[in-house]
C-alpha cells in the first residue's frame, strides 16, 4: 500500500474497489509476501550490521554522506506529493460529503486542526482502531444484510450503472469486464496488468524493506525471531483489506450507483466536485448513509482525529529531516530556537505547495486516488529499491556506483513525473480528445520495472569502473556473509583518512523538542533558549513568551543538556522451537498468497495474450 495513514488507506482502497473491482488487491497480497522477504532476507543483514536506521545502514555499507542527502531530498518530495497533499485531499473528500463544505474550506479546517498536538496520542491509539472496527461493521452489515453475500456482489456489480451511463453511447462509467480478477491483461487501464506484478514487488520492497518508518519497528525487536514474528503477524493482516475494504467498495457502488458510478463531467462535478470520477467518495457514503446516527458521528470524529495524527506526524518528520540534514549543513552551529523556527516555516511551505498540488490530484489517473499514489511512487521509489537490493546481494557495489545510480534514477523519474502531470487527463467521455504522447500512457508499473533495471545497470557499471570497497569494511553487511564473526571496519575516505563519526541518525519521526546533536558540536547539546532566572528583565519574559507560543521548553543557563546513549542489546540465542514456528508460518503465508492469486485469477492467460 501507500505511504499514507490508515484513514487514507481505507478511502483509497474502498474507492478502488468501487472503481475497478478487486484488481488492486494484488498490491495487498504482494505486500504480504514482501513482508516475509523483509524478515528472512533484509532483517538478518540489518541486525547483523547493528544499525538503528536505514541511513545508518547505507552509511556503514557505502560510506560518505551523499546517499543520505539523496534520501533526505527524496523523503521531502514524497512528503509533498504522496503524504501531505493526499491526506488533505482525502480528508476534504470526507468533510465535503459529510458536512457539505467546499473542498478548500475543508482543507483549511484540516490544516488548522493539525496545528493542535493534543489529538496526537489519543487519535493514534484509539481512533484508528475504531476506524478498523468500523470497517468490520460496514463489511458485515452491507455484505450480509443489504446485498446478500459474495455471490450476489459478483452478479450485481457489472450492472451498477448510473442513469447517465445508461443514456450515453460510450463505455464510461461501466465496470470493467475482469472486475473479479486480480490478474489483468497487458493493456489494462482499469487495474494493474499481470506483468505489473514485478513493478508491485519493486514498490513493496522499497516501502516494507527500506523505509525507516516501517523497518524501525522490526529493528526494535529483542532478537531476530521476534522481528520475524512481527513480520508474520503483519503479513497475515495484509490478507484482510481484500475483504474489509475492497469488496465493501464494490458493494458501495452497487448501493449508490448513481453517485459513485457517475459518468459525465457535469454530473460528477455536482456530486463530488471532480469532473473525472467520484469513486473515492465510496467510504464517506458508507459511513453517512449506512451507519446509525451515533456511530456515524463517532466514525466522523475518528476520521478527523486520525487525519490530524497523520498530518502532525508528517509535519514533525519533514521539519526534522530538513533542519538536521539540510539546514545544519549551512548553519552547523545554529541554536535550537533557530532550528525550531526554520522547521516550522519549512512546514508552512510544504503545506502551501501541497494545497496548490491538490487540483492536480483530483484529475490525475482518471480521478482515482489509489492509482495516483502508486504512480508517483513508481516514478521515484525504484532507484532506492535497487540500491538496497544490490547492497545486500552484491559486495562489489560501491558508493560511487550507488550514488550515480540513484542520481540517474531520480533524474529519469522526475522527468517522467513532470512530463506526466504537465498534461491534463480529459474525462472519460472526452477520451477521444486525449492529446497526450504515448510515452506518458505507458503504465506506471511498467515504468517502475524499467527504472529499476536502468538503476541496477548504471550502479553495477559505475561500481566496476571504480575502486572497490575493501573486504574488511563489508564483513556481515551482505546476505551471503552473515556467519562472518569478524566485525566490519569503517570505510576509508579517498584521502586516506576516516569518516568522522556521524551522530545525527535520530528518528526522523520525532518532533524537534528532543535534544539534537550535530557533528560539528560533538558531545554538546544544542539548547532551545538560554534563560537566566536571576536576570528577569524584558528580554527574559520575551524569550519565555516566545518559547511558550512555539510550544517548546526553555533551559536555564546553569543546566547543560545531556543526551542518553542508546545501545542495542546483544541478540539473544534464538529459541529453536519459535524459529521453526516462524519458518513454518512464512511458508504458509507464501502458499496462501499463491492460492489467493490463483483463486481470483479467473482471467485466462491465453486471453491476456490475445488482448495484448
Amino acid at each position: 500500500m501507500s505511504h499514507s495513514a490508515v484513514n487514507v488507506d481505507i478511502i483509497v482502497s474502498i474507492g478502488s474497489g468501487a472503481s475497478n473491482g478487486i484488481g488492486v488487491a494484488g498490491f495487498e497480497l504482494n505486500a504480504s509476501y514482501v513482508l516475509v522477504i523483509l524478515g528472512w532476507v533484509f532483517l538478518p543483514v540489518y541486525i547483523k550490521a547493528d544499525v538503528f536506521t536505514m541511513p545508518e545502514f547505507l552509511k556503514k555499507r557505502f560510506g560518505g554522506d551523499r546517499i543520505r542527502l539523496y534520501q533526505t531530498v527524496l523523503a521531502l518530495i514524497l512528503s509533498i506529493f504522496t503524504k501531505i497533499s493526499v491526506d488533505l485531499y482525502s480528508g476534504a473528500i470526507f468533510l465535503n460529503q459529510a458536512l457539505g463544505w467546499n473542498m478548500y474550506v475543508s482543507i483549511i479546517a484540516l490544516v488548522a486542526l493539525a496545528a493542535e498536538d493534543y489529538l496526537l496520542l489519543f487519535g493514534l491509539i484509539l481512533f484508528k482502531q475504531l476506524l478498523c472496527c468500523g470497517s468490520f461493521y460496514s463489511y458485515g452489515y452491507k455484505l450480509c444484510v443489504r446485498v446478500g453475500g459474495l455471490q450476489m456482489i459478483k452478479e450485481l456489480y457489472p450492472y451498477s450503472l448510473a442513469d447517465t451511463t445508461l443514456h450515453n453511447d460510450t463505455m464510461c462509467g461501466v465496470p470493467p469486464e475482469d472486475y473479479f480478477s486480480i490478474i489483468r491483461p497487458l493493456n489494462s487501464s482499469n487495474g494493474p496488468p499481470w506483468v505489473g506484478i514485478f513493478g508491485m514487488t519493486i514498490l513493496s520492497i522499497w516501502y516494507w524493506c527500506s523505509d525507516q518508518v516501517i523497518v524501525q519497528r522490526a529493528l526494535a525487536s529483542k532478537n531476530l525471531t521476534h522481528a520475524r514474528a512481527g513480520c508474520i503477524v503483519a503479513s497475515y493482516l495484509k490478507f484482510l483489506p481484500l475483504f474489509l475494504m475492497i469488496i465493501p467498495g464494490m458493494v458501495a457502488r452497487i448501493l449508490f450507483q448513481d453517485r459513485i458510478g457517475c459518468s459525465t463531467p457535469q454530473t460528477c462535478k455536482e456530486i463530488c466536485g471532480s469532473e473525472s470520477s467520484c469513486t473515492d467518495i465510496a467510504y464517506p457514503l458508507i459511513v453517512i448513509e449506512l451507519m446509525p446516527r451515533g456511530l456515524r458521528g463517532l466514525m466522523l470524529a475518528c476520521m478527523i482525529a486520525a487525519l490530524m495524527t497523520s498530518l502532525t506526524s508528517i509535519f514533525n518528520s519533514s521539519s526534522t529531516i530538513f533542519t538536521i540534514d539540510i539546514w545544519q549543513r549551512f548553519r552547523a552551529r545554529a541554536p535550537q530556537w533557530e532550528l525550531l523556527i526554520v522547521g516550522r516555516v519549512f512546514t508552512l511551505i510544504l503545506v502551501g505547495i501541497s494545497i496548490l498540488w491538490i487540483p492536480i490530484i483530483s484529475i490525475a489517473q482518471g480521478g482515482r486516488l489509489f492509482d495516483y499514489i502508486q504512480s508517483v511512487q513508481s516514478f521515484l521509489a525504484p532507484p532506492i529499491c535497487a540500491i538496497y537490493l544490490l547492497a545486500i546481494l552484491r559486495k562489489r557495489v560501491n558508493e560511487e556506483g550507488a550514488f550515480w545510480g540513484l542520481i540517474c534514477g531520480l533524474v529519469i523519474g522526475l522527468i517522467r513525473f513532470a512530463w506526466e502531470y504537465s498534461y491534463s487527463v480529459p474525462p472519460c467521455v472526452l477520451s477521444h480528445t486525449d492529446q497526450r504522447p504515448d510515452a506518458i500512457k505507458f503504465h506506471y508499473l511498467y515504468f517502475a520495472i524499467l527504472l529499476f533495471v536502468l538503476t541496477c545497470l548504471i550502479t553495477i557499471t559505475v561500481s566496476l569502473l571504480t575502486r572497490p570497497i575493501p573486504d574488511q569494511c563489508l564483513h556481515g553487511l551482505n546476505i551471503f556473509d552473515l556467519n562472518n564473526p569478524v566485525k566490519s571496519t569503517p570505510i576509508p575516505t579517498k584521502s586516506g583518512g576516516w569518516h568522522k563519526a556521524d551522530t545525527s541518525f535520530e528518528d526522523k519521526n520525532s518532533p524537534l523538542t528532543v535534544p539534537i546533536q550535530s557533528p560539528s558540536t560533538s558531545g554538546q547539546t544544542l539548547r532551545i533558549f538560554s534563560l537566566d532566572p536571576m536576570n528577569k528583565n524584558g528580554k527574559y519574559y520575551f524569550k519565555l513568551i516566545f518559547s511558550w507560543i512555539c510550544g517548546v521548553e526553555h533551559q536555564d543557563d546553569n543546566q547543560n543538556g545531556t543526551s542518553d546513549t542508546v545501545t542495542m542489546p546483544p541478540l539473544a540465542t534464538e529459541n529453536l522451537f519459535w524459529k521453526r514456528f516462524c519458518n513454518l508460518n512464512g511458508v504458509i503465508i507464501l502458499g496462501f498468497c499463491a492460492f489467493l492469486w490463483a483463486f481470483f485469477a479467473d482471467y485466462r492467460i491465453d486471453k491476456m495474450y490475445a488482448n495484448a
